[in-house]
């Protein structure tokens, strides 16, 4: 019989740009996790040139073969199986305690759109929805790292980013979407949790978590 605490995944899907990653590390600190929040972007493994009908011959990050799917997968089961086993992600500030629920939060732009056999490891599961227009600047704004003294009235994105997320990042997103949201429980648009506003989200969660702990 297993001597851990109880391993609880969350799982946060959604289209690049759409704040995935800032919110898995809000709730990360906000539910104490020993672990720290899991990103599908950390198993990149790399670019695949693909022949893109309006880009022509392109380096692609967003098809599932630029993952090593089956590492993201192990490491998963590994914290669910042995949580106490040290991983890169273990936060040494934050203490294991068998006595409490152990809550693992993980996000990814694929994240519901991989296998059954990974979806099904999350024990929540949500989506985020956002506009074309906020991803793109959301994203213009991170890979550039544009500061944040600079309004988003005041940042202009160039033609050449522009086609390239909208005709590759935002549709391939949107090849996957509803499957995704199909796989989902719930689905939260970005109007609900902009400017860092998580009433609601934080609210869900935690009835979830009522619902599921032992």
């Amino acid at each position: 019989m297993n001597n851990h605490s109880q391993v609880i995944f969350i799982g946060i899907a959604g289209p690049s740009g759409c704040g995935k990653t800032t919110y898995a590390k809000h709730l990360s600190n906000r539910l104490h996790s020993p672990v720290y929040p899991i990103g599908l972007d950390h198993f990149f493994i790399r670019s695949i040139p693909i022949n893109h009908p309006i880009l022509g011959r392109i380096q692609s990050e967003e098809e599932p073969e630029t993952l090593a799917v089956d590492k993201f997968l192990l490491l998963l089961n590994q914290i669910k199986q042995n949580p106490q086993q040290t991983t890169r992600y273990h936060r040494k500030d934050v203490a294991i305690n068998n006595n409490k629920p152990m809550i693992i939060i993980v996000e990814g732009f694929l994240l519901f759109a991989l296998s059954d056999q990974l979806t099904n490891l999350f024990d929540i599961r949500i989506f985020f929805e956002s506009t074309q227009d906020q991803c793109r600047l959301r994203r213009y704004r991170r890979d550039y790292r544009i500061q944040e003294t600079l309004s988003n009235a005041e940042v202009v994105i160039p033609t050449k980013f522009q086609q390239w997320f909208d005709h590759l990042v935002w549709a391939e997103y949107l090849k996957r979407r509803d499957l995704q949201i199909s796989k989902s429980e719930q689905t939260f648009h970005s109007n609900i949790y902009e400017n860092h506003e998580y009433t609601k989200l934080d609210d869900y969660i935690d009835q979830r978590l009522k619902d599921l702990i032992k």
